[in-house]
């Protein structure tokens, strides 16, 4: 796979009322995944598409990570999510979050997000040591060496079921684990999660080589209930 990476370029995008030029943002892309799959920032015409696709069926709703995904997802919760993200990789001077499209200035078919992680249920991670739940026993005493502890990134994603089945996102997640996290972000690990029912996620993070990890249940509003998480993680270089 090649990439044209601009690690660091102008951007002249428009789409939001912060003006954009001459702002200096990293990881702005376009990353070129295959010769028909395309990762390019998120602006705000890909809201009418992405409301679209959230409302093809239910499967978003069930399945994705995010506990504010509603089913029917509104046009004006589309709009708003676009503009958070074009707002913090203009106040960031970062863009974190891409869509995936088969062309270049294609139309959206889904979406990628790489992220610093929040060690929200687990402690950090230190360099050689597998992920440990917050309160379970650990070595963990706070004196460990600064170089023991890891840069994490995590990444969540899906894809329109009009383009499913065809190893579209394996390549994108594949493509983000060995050309994006430590080349563009500097990360040692980087994590994914999933709930335990969505096997399609869970399969994905599988065949790119991602090992399980532990997993926090947490509780989920729209749903009403506790949801178990399947945890994995990726170390984007050995150690001794």
């Amino acid at each position: 796979m090649s990439t044209t990476s601009g690690t660091e370029i102008e951007t002249t995008a428009s789409s939001t009322q912060i003006n954009e030029q001459l702002i200096r943002i990293r990881g702005m892309g376009p990353f070129q995944v295959s010769p028909s799959i395309w990762l390019t920032p998120i602006v705000l015409p890909d809201a009418a598409e992405q409301n679209r696709i959230f409302n093809i069926n239910d499967s978003f709703y069930k399945g994705l990570y995010s506990t504010g995904v509603t089913f029917p997802f509104s046009m004006e919760a589309s709009v708003g999510f676009v503009k958070r993200l074009e707002e913090k990789r203009v106040k960031e001077g970062i863009c974190y979050a891409w869509v995936i499209r088969t062309e270049v200035n294609g139309p959206m078919i889904g979406l990628l997000a790489l992220e610093p992680f929040d060690h929200e249920d687990i402690y950090p991670c230190l360099r050689g040591k597998e992920p440990v739940a917050k309160g379970a026993e650990t070595i963990h005493d706070g004196n460990e060496e600064k170089e023991d502890v890891l840069s994490c990134g995590g990444f969540g994603y899906w894809l329109s079921p009009e383009h499913g089945g065809k190893g579209v996102m394996t390549e994108v997640v594949d493509f983000a684990l060995t050309k994006m996290a430590r080349q563009e972000f500097g990360y040692d690990r980087v994590h994914g999660e999933a709930w335990t029912d969505n096997v399609e996620s869970r399969r994905v993070m599988e065949r790119v080589g991602m090992r399980p990890a532990v997993g926090v249940p947490v509780f989920v509003p729209k749903f009403d209930a506790m949801k178990d998480i399947a945890h994995y993680i990726y170390d984007t270089r050995s150690y001794p």
